[in-house]
């Protein structure tokens, strides 16, 4: 049987992390940086109107702070007011548990690509179910529940079943290295560590003598079967126990595990607490506690609450960007792709609400929809075919952001992922020097949606129809069946021209259908040879007609039923004064087929055979 192998992932500054993937800690944009971790009535405080918005309580304690902070003095365990006497720049921001676990999840995910089971939370041996029960509820939980990374809640850690599994990537060391670099892309400082057991291999990534950013040759690998050996230089405060009693310990000189362990097991259990046993497992060198399997989400959600409000679209767009680098991370350990994106931008409920009211136009109500987290902007954005790179996604947001205006200043942005697909795996290919994108177009197509309208975008499609204008018509470009429909028609298409071709002994047959029609034909009138017509504020004369077809009763089943006879026309350019009128570049072509040369182009025509009205549909080449 194989020696289990577990991975500890520790995130030392994920809640400062959190704060800083929001925007800037501070007006100025940079200041030492203390964290407060609370429950999910903190969330939504931060959606709170500006005026019933508290300032952080003097007596609040301080959980986290970052290096800049503890280059100061600040320390967790320090209240607001003392942590401000030393630090009058000092940034102090909430973060909840809720968001603390959404990020252990996104870890997780990430992580799976590597290992057979991620966790973010460690079950009880031998009552595993209901440790996951717990875990269901994690997001729920009070603030008054412990949540120390022992104890029942997670706080800093993933751990990942690597058994079995390094030998695909190259050893333990470069699945260190290649898991180092998957967290890094999440904006995730983490130390890592290999052992036999979850606790074993999290006390070495905490306390092990590595650099952070973990990965590599420098993270600690406790080889299998010598985890007591490999814990033994790390300090007390590594073991599962009180601080009170960790400061015992050290008051009477066990400054290392080592220590601890060389010293008679019956007296050293007395002193050890409630966790006596798993201490003395540890020391053994044996960590059983069973990993609690992560469920995967089947949508990616993306969450950022602000604790100022802001109006610019640039400050958006810099937390979208990051949003969307965290949801392709995920897809790609995920092997998955996305349709489409939802975004809901929350607005400070009273400027909203003021700002509403001053608009007197029936449209302004659609700029808001009011739910249970207040009046907020929703918009979605379609992909052509699923997506999953950070740049292809956020470039539709971008385009959309742009043309929007807020209704107020934003609390808060809210991302899902959904149409969740497979993603597209492309073949090598071996006699280019370069590979093709084949998600340049299709990121293209998403990009122009957003921009101009999902309506204006697509794929021209062949009809089977007997006028010009109902014989193609545009369809949404929304997946690969609708491309492949549309090049299978193109390629009909080309077969029947080489078949008509041959079938004229060889020679091409001249064009009889333009090659350009106009959205709206214009009405020229009863024309014949010599009238003046008016197009586009342009007078022209009408050198020469030429039948083309007939169309008889077509559709006849409809309460329009066609009946016209369609020619081709040779315009001159002229006015009423007898001078010549410059030719609109683009609009008219060279003359042909035995025109004059005072010909400016060559348009098609057709006469209603019911009214005898002529109307120009389009421009032949």
């Amino acid at each position: 049987m194989a020696v289990r192998r577990i991975v500890a992932i520790v995130l030392p500054q994920l809640a400062c992390e959190l704060v800083k993937q929001r925007g800037p800690v501070s007006p100025s944009g940079k200041a030492p940086l203390a964290v407060i971790l609370g429950g999910e009535e903190d969330r939504r405080a931060a959606l709170a109107p500006q005026p019933e918005r508290e300032a952080q309580a003097p007596a609040a304690v301080i959980d986290v702070v970052d290096d800049e902070a503890r280059r100061y003095g600040v320390r967790p365990g320090q209240k607001v007011v003392e942590a401000a006497a030393l630090v009058a720049h000092l940034a102090i921001h909430r973060v909840t548990f809720a968001e603390i676990d959404a990020a252990l999840g996104r870890v997780a995910e990430v992580a799976l690509g590597l290992g057979a089971t991620a966790s973010i939370q460690l079950g009880e041996q031998g009552a595993p179910r209901a440790g996951a029960a717990r875990a269901s509820r994690a997001p729920e939980r009070a603030v008054s529940e412990a949540r120390s990374p022992w104890g029942d809640g997670p706080y800093d850690t993933v751990w990942l079943d690597i058994t079995g599994a390094s030998h695909l990537v190259g050893g333990e060391e470069a699945l260190l290295g290649e898991l180092g670099e998957r967290v890094a892309a999440l904006g995730h400082r983490a130390r890592l560590a290999i052992a036999d057991g979850p606790r074993l291999a999290q006390a070495l990534a905490r306390f092990g003598a590595h650099a952070d950013g973990g990965g590599g040759a420098e993270a600690p690998i406790a080889p299998p079967g010598k985890g007591a050996q490999a814990i033994g230089p790390l300090p007390v405060q590594a073991l599962p126990v009180e601080r009170e009693v960790a400061s015992f310990l050290v008051r009477l000189g066990v400054l290392r595990v080592e220590d601890l362990a060389r010293l008679p097991r019956a007296q050293v259990a007395a002193r050890l607490g409630p966790r006596t046993a798993d201490v003395m497992e540890l020391l053994a060198g044996r960590d059983p506690v069973p990993l609690l399997p992560f469920e995967v989400p089947r949508l990616l959600e993306e969450e950022v609450l602000f604790d100022e409000p802001i109006e610019s679209a640039e400050s958006l767009l810099f937390v979208l960007r990051g949003m969307t680098s965290r949801i392709a991370s995920r897809l790609a350990a995920r092997g998955e792709a996305c349709g489409r994106l939802n975004v809901a931008i929350a607005y400070d409920r009273s400027i909203a609400r003021l700002r509403l009211g001053e608009r007197e136009d029936d449209g302004a109500a659609a700029l808001l929809e009011d739910d249970g987290r207040g009046p907020s902007l929703r918009f979605h954005v379609d992909m052509p075919v699923p997506l999953s790179d950070a740049g292809d996604l956020l470039r539709p947001l971008k385009a959309r952001l742009e043309r929007i205006e807020l209704a107020a200043p934003a609390v808060g942005v809210h991302v899902i992922a959904s149409r969740i697909a497979r993603a597209r795996r492309v073949q090598l290919d071996l006699s280019r020097d370069r590979s093709v994108d084949p998600d340049s177009l299709p990121a293209l197509l998403a990009e122009l949606s957003a921009e101009i309208g999902q309506e204006r975008v697509g794929i021209l499609e062949i009809a089977d129809a007997h006028r010009p204008e109902a014989r193609s018509r545009l369809v949404p470009a929304s997946g690969e069946a609708a491309m492949t429909r549309a090049s299978a028609a193109a390629r009909a298409r080309a077969a029947a021209d080489r078949g008509a071709a041959e079938l004229a002994g060889g020679a091409d047959a001249p064009a009889l259908e333009p090659a350009r029609l106009l959205a709206q034909p214009i009405p020229l009138g009863r024309v014949g040879r010599g009238a003046i017509v008016a197009v586009d504020r342009h007078l022209y004369a009408i050198e020469r007609l030429s039948f083309v077809m007939r169309i008889d009763a077509v559709e006849w089943w409809t309460p329009t039923p066609a009946s016209r006879d369609y020619a081709r026309a040779w315009l001159v350019s002229g006015s009423p004064s007898g001078k010549a009128a410059p030719a609109r570049l683009g609009e008219l072509r060279p003359p042909r087929d035995g025109a004059s040369a005072s010909s400016c182009g060559e348009a098609w025509i057709y006469v209603d055979r019911a009214t005898g009205e002529a109307f120009l549909q389009g421009w032949c080449e």
